[in-house]
């Protein structure tokens, strides 16, 4: 892991860290390699496959510092795809491991193609569980909205234990967003990332950021939905 790491900074080094989204995509990167630790550890992974679980967290994002120096988003679809793009960088610093590659690949797409193997899943699940869990901590902790708009479509989503579908062509909202955040619970594969989630209450705190502002039963439907889905999946 200390050469992947010093491999991980000195490329670091070649952006601007005085950039807000290159120093604040370096900071997520280190907290999603600590969740994919506390994940890993409650596989009882083997020591190699523990640090290599630890590897796949920490270049999974490596494509986001030349996005944000380059086109200033993080907008994919504006840009380029930063798995993809990862994938690309990591063969370029002579990186070859397939789960390392793979996990950066797909940590980013909507599901892990089934084509993939059973062993690489397993690697590109916990860091995509791991890069979930931050971005459902970090992202998303105000409701600015002056009245009560949320999207149907994440409704209907949640309701069904989906991750919320493109929201390209529906009107920006921050209620349907944070709702997008709550969703990712939908995709998260290890127990030990709910009970995590559970731990945190994270999830009651996003509902109650639009609850405190907007008193709406279709809310508490949706909260009782995934505290109860939460529950299921760690007793399972």
């Amino acid at each position: 892991m200390k050469e992947a790491l010093q491999l991980y900074n000195d490329y670091y080094e070649h952006f601007d860290h005085s950039l807000y989204g290159v120093s604040m995509k370096y900071d997520h990167t280190m907290r999603v390699v600590d969740y994919a630790k506390d994940i890993a550890k409650s596989l009882e992974m083997p020591e190699d496959d523990f640090e290599l679980a630890c590897k796949c967290a920490l270049f999974h994002d490596i494509a986001r510092f030349k996005q944000w120096q380059e086109y200033h988003t993080f907008e994919d679809t504006l840009s380029f795809d930063h798995g993809d793009e990862g994938y690309n960088i990591l063969k370029e610093l002579g990186i070859n491991d397939e789960i390392i590659l793979l996990s950066t690949k797909y940590h980013n797409k909507y599901a892990v193609p089934d084509d993939v193997d059973y062993r690489t899943k397993i690697f590109c699940n916990i860091v995509r569980d791991a890069d979930k869990l931050d971005i459902l901590m970090v992202q998303k902790n105000i409701c600015e909205d002056k009245e009560y708009d949320v999207a149907k479509t994440a409704v209907e989503d949640i309701k069904n234990h989906q991750q919320v579908h493109n929201l390209k062509n529906i009107p920006y909202t921050d209620a349907t967003y944070i709702l997008r955040c709550v969703a990712f619970i939908f995709d998260l594969n290890y127990r030990k990332s709910f009970e995590i989630v559970k731990e945190t209450d994270i999830v009651n705190k996003k509902f109650d950021i639009i609850l405190e502002k907007f008193d709406e039963d279709e809310m508490k439907e949706l909260k009782d939905i995934c505290n109860e889905y939460i529950n299921e999946r760690i007793s399972d």
